[in-house]
């Protein structure tokens, strides 16, 4: 469970990392941002680490906070 905690820490920092630079964006010059063209894979990159951010995290509180039960159920049966 550490292990999958410090992949989520992983990805929310990843997350962050490009929204920051997805913010960013508008004080780099007209010229070089239509030189590059970024804004669109910027945009889908923020849409879908965002979507696997809150998936990684419903999944481990999901184990979090369901796993005690597992072992309340265990000693009951």
């Amino acid at each position: 469970m550490n292990t999958f905690l410090f992949i989520n820490i992983i990805i929310t920092a990843l997350n962050v990392f490009i929204l920051v630079y997805a913010y960013s964006l508008n004080f780099f010059p007209i010229k070089w941002r239509k030189k590059v063209k970024q804004e669109t894979i910027v945009g889908l990159a923020i849409i879908f680490i965002t979507m696997l951010n809150m998936f990684v995290w419903i999944i481990y509180f999901y184990y979090k906070l369901f796993e005690p039960l597992k072992i309340v159920e265990g000693l009951l049966t």
